[in-house]
């Protein structure tokens, strides 16, 4: 198991399994990286618990439809690919939380960080902007570019303002 795990560099974070499973101004580019990152051609991990957020994300904050939702995320997590990562043990867990605590940061991205850390992976892959400035010790990447995003989240603004009406 420990060859598997240094052939990985880096952690995809939830933002990235959200953009990818809507339509939406970015989600040509989230979606082209997930498909890397599943066929490997992007060395990363998916934490399954990812798909978990993904929902709670797509159903409440952006109203999708929840069936739409679960097809599109059982869709993907049907794909067999060894960039699913399914453990989380608890040191992580204890050391998420001190690292959320430390930083500033939501305990998932203490997670994150501390899952990145103890594969000795130095990139997180993510949408976060918070992320990127509170952690120095890892290289945080969005691979959406800047433009893309700023029109995401127009896009997303004006989606929640709409769905509230």
């Amino acid at each position: 198991m420990h060859s598997r795990r240094l052939e990985f560099e880096g952690v995809v974070d939830v933002g990235l399994i959200v953009i990818a499973h809507f339509k939406n101004p970015a989600w040509t580019y989230a979606r082209d990286f997930l498909k890397d990152v599943l066929g490997l051609r992007k060395r990363c991990i998916v934490p399954l618990s990812t798909y978990f957020g993904a929902y709670i994300i797509m159903t409440r904050y952006l109203k999708i439809d929840r069936k739409e939702v679960a097809t599109a995320l059982v869709t993907t997590l049907s794909i067999d690919s060894p960039a699913f990562y399914e453990n989380i043990p608890r040191y992580i867990a204890v050391e998420a939380i001190k690292t959320s605590e430390g930083l500033n940061i939501s305990s998932w991205d203490g997670y994150l960080v501390e899952l990145a850390r103890s594969l000795n992976m130095k990139m997180i892959y993510t949408i976060d902007e918070e992320l990127k400035r509170r952690s120095k010790d890892f290289n945080v990447i969005n691979p959406i570019p800047s433009d893309v995003m700023r029109e995401y989240h127009e896009y997303v603004a004006k989606r929640i303002k709409a769905k509230a009406k």
